[in-house]
């Protein structure tokens, strides 16, 4: 089983520093040296793999023995969606009838994106959610995405293992 750990943001200055708590306490990592991608994705050289998102309000970190993405929306949040969603295909739209299914939508694509370590701006616009599938460029995408709830959050993880533990930090 992995782990997704959680906190209050405010906790922590930034995520970096929840990152290496985890790394010392978890992985007996005390120094680690931790690189970043093209697009900023921080990794480690021979892992563990993690991925990390905030909201406003809470900072997620997710470890895995596999590569992911991971992205979280609080769920009342009460996103103006109606324009974002003119840039996603038709059959999606037609999907997204309430904030909760944007935010599912957007969770999703996220998570896909962060998994890739791309960036929105290069790769949200190759990204569908259709009927429970994501697609990117038109054909299945090649990594399993689950969708979690936790405490009035919903979570997407993109890649990674099947069960996931959540774990206050």
């Amino acid at each position: 089983m992995e782990k997704i750990f959680y906190a209050d943001k405010s906790a922590y200055p930034n995520s970096e520093v929840g990152v290496r708590k985890i790394l010392a306490e978890y992985y007996g990592l005390h120094e680690p040296v931790i690189l970043r991608g093209e697009h900023g994705k921080p990794y480690l050289e021979e892992g563990p793999y993690f991925s990390v998102t905030h909201t406003k309000e809470r900072l997620y970190i997710a470890f895995s023995s596999k590569p992911l993405g991971l992205d979280a929306e609080s769920l009342s949040r009460n996103p103006f969606y109606q324009t974002v969603i003119l840039n996603f295909p038709p059959e999606e739209q037609a999907e997204i009838t309430s904030p909760e299914t944007f935010l599912k939508h957007w969770v999703v694509k996220e998570s896909a994106v962060k998994y890739l370590g791309s960036s929105l701006a290069h790769d949200l616009k190759y990204f569908a959610f259709i009927g429970g599938k994501l697609l990117y460029k038109g054909e299945p995408f090649p990594a399993n995405i689950q969708l979690l709830t936790h405490e009035g959050y919903i979570l997407s993880v993109c890649g990674g293992d099947e069960r996931y533990e959540f774990l206050p930090l």
